[in-house]
């Protein structure tokens, strides 16, 4: 009988290896180090039984990773098998320096970015690589360069034993050597043999395959997330995030459209009249990450935004308003598209789609004349934000570009002092001419990383943030006051979202935002206490317009005779929350469970929200 010396078992042993290195990676070093950077996140604290139970319901992702990982080197050594007449090892080096890179890089911005998302690293992280500059402006050099030294640091630690297992391979076919027949059937059956077992890790063996709900096991989504593995969640989300029409579709449709009917009345009558004019110059001013937290009159904390607080009482204050998410790029589509937040993707990254959206200022513009415009201080490029801006009808945008150079400035442009005193002389400019006109402002000033020049609050600096936007806020009301435009100026203010940072706290369950209404055009004080979500900004600026807003299938005229059942809906990674008269639903869509107030109305209220959303996405 011929004998083999090709080294099938050497082959056989370095696969082996190699896939027990890349689990241990995520055992030994990737949830450590989630886990102890994030340690703040979690406030029920976290025990050694905890600890078990993450690593018992996360081995099944990372075995996964591991399988797709050494697939690679399976092939090419399959193929060296047969052909010996390229440097296998050199290819698996190769290989694995790339691996490397990647495992690591993406389990580091899991680590890193965890604090501010609250949710793993998935595939939303890409649209912030379209500009370096916003990518980067949310965090201090000093952040960066720990991050920067992090990585290649896990790099490092990763790339050195596995190296060095790829030196002690044999990878050198025997000079001369042939197989037998029955040498190649075992070769064959050895490796079908491999990529069955990664087959099977991979899939699983149920009918449908495992995703990353897998990993879920607790009411603490800490927990939950401390078990996903980053790279499986990434990869997984690529799949999933543009196919509206498969997502979320649990009822049957006709069924699903009437219980939706009346959760969103698109017509009445509205009850009280809030303006003096039904054409007011309307200016609707963004505030980056605007929460109750902030304001003391909505029970947050006092003497941060004092000038906020000092106008609320002289306009129209609808103190129980949430947010429809949890990013700006929803918080924009929600104020002016009135499109609710979706939980796995943004409508605003589908580009085809912006021009089919329902929006208030080209309704303004196309409707009744209004001249609109959209102001930001910083780069209206970032996350396809100019594309909403045109699409939604501004018919002029203003970023940081078109500010003088010497404007003061940080990483994500000028300061919003200094863009209030600019809109405030274009509204009076605006007022001379006799033009009726629609502006949005966004500012930016209170995101991270918290840098103002100012200081009154100098033990807090997200805080400090907010007091100073508040402080030039309060100057630019104070400005307009003095001018004839202030007559029929209507300024509409509200967040776009909360502040996602650990120590907000509930912030995700309790999305808590202002809505107030100012200016000449605004007939009396008064306070509005009825619950509304953000999304309803539109159709109940069109209800005291005396405009139609069938168009906005998702807005409400929270004023009208027709909103009998106030509820607020708001989405975060996956999830929802729900709440009306009866409580707050916190649901989290991977495991298919309410984490608090598991309430069946209302859970099959949101989710025939979410499927009607969908599939409104999905054909619009």
């Amino acid at each position: 009988m011929q004998i083999i010396h090709f080294p099938l078992l050497p082959f056989v042993g370095f696969i082996a290896l190699h896939f027990l290195f890349v689990v241990l990676f995520f055992v030994v070093v990737q949830r450590p180090l989630f886990m102890a950077y994030n340690r703040r996140v979690n406030a029920e604290g976290m025990d050694s039984h905890d600890v078990l139970a993450i690593y018992r319901h996360g081995i099944r992702s990372d075995l996964k990773i591991a399988s797709y990982a050494t697939l690679v080197p399976v092939l090419l050594l399959w193929a060296y098998t047969y052909v010996p007449l390229f440097d296998v090892g050199l290819c698996i080096a190769v290989y694995d320096l790339v691996l490397g890179f990647v495992l690591v890089l993406l389990s580091v911005a899991d680590a890193a970015l965890y604090r501010s998302w609250q949710f793993k690293i998935e595939s939303s992280v890409l649209h912030y690589l379209r500009s370096l500059k916003g990518a980067f402006a949310s965090v201090s050099s000093t952040y960066l360069a720990v991050a920067v030294l992090v990585l290649v640091v896990v790099y490092v630690v990763f790339e050195m034993p596995l190296l060095a297992l790829n030196r002690d391979a044999c990878f050198t076919a025997p000079a001369g050597y042939s197989l037998p027949w029955w040498g190649h059937v075992v070769v064959v059956l050895v490796y079908l043999l491999i990529i069955a077992l990664f087959f099977v890790l991979i899939r699983g063996l149920k009918r449908r395959p495992d995703t990353p709900v897998n990993s879920f096991y607790s009411r603490n989504q800490f927990f939950n997330h401390c078990a996903v593995n980053p790279v499986y969640n990434f990869i997984y989300s690529l799949s999933i995030k543009s196919n509206y029409g498969s997502q979320f579709q649990e009822f049957d449709p006709e069924w699903c459209a009437e219980k939706f009917a009346p959760l969103f009345p698109t017509s009445g009558t509205p009850q009280v009249q809030l303006l003096n004019t039904d054409r007011p110059n309307i200016l609707i001013v963004i505030w980056e990450s605007l929460c109750s937290r902030f304001i003391e009159s909505l029970g947050g904390k006092p003497n941060v935004m004092p000038q906020f607080d000092r106008v609320a009482k002289e306009g129209v204050y609808f103190t129980n308003c949430h947010a429809a998410s949890f990013r700006t790029d929803r918080g924009l589509v929600a104020i002016l598209s009135g499109i609710l937040g979706q939980p796995t993707t943004s409508v605003i990254r589908n580009t085809s789609k912006l021009p089919h959206l329902s929006a208030l200022p080209r309704f303004l513009r196309d409707k009744v004349g209004y001249e609109t415009m959209a102001v930001h201080g910083g780069n209206l490029n970032i996350f396809h934000k100019s594309d909403y801006y045109w699409a939604s009808g501004h018919d002029t945008l203003v970023q940081q570009k078109d500010f003088p150079t010497d404007a003061p400035t940080i990483s994500w442009g000028v300061h919003d002092d200094y863009v209030f005193k600019w809109l405030s002389d274009d509204i009076v400019n605006k007022a001379d001419q006799g033009k009726r006109w629609f502006t949005t402002f966004q500012t930016l000033s209170s995101h991270e990383p918290f840098r103002v020049p100012y200081d009154r609050i100098k033990d807090n600096m997200v805080d400090n943030s907010f007091a100073y936007v508040d402080e030039a806020f309060g100057a630019f009301i104070d400005r307009l006051k003095q001018t004839p435009a202030w007559k029929d100026l209507l300024i509409v203010v509200t967040g776009d979202h909360g502040v996602n940072l650990e120590y907000i706290g509930d912030q995700t369950k309790n999305p808590h935002i202002p809505l107030l209404l100012l200016g000449g055009a605004v007939k009396q004080p008064m306070k509005i206490d009825t619950l509304i979500n953000q999304t309803d900004i539109a159709a109940t600026l069109l209800g005291q317009m005396g405009l139609p807003h069938d168009e906005f299938v998702f807005s409400r005229d929270v004023l009208a005779d027709t909103y009998t059942y106030p509820f607020a809906f708001h989405t975060f990674n996956n999830g929802f929350v729900f709440r009306d008269a009866t409580g707050m639903t916190y649901y989290d869509n991977t495991s298919q469970r309410a984490l608090e107030g598991d309430d069946p109305q209302r859970i099959e209220t949101a989710k025939v929200i979410l499927q009607t959303l969908y599939s409104y996405l999905d054909k619009v």
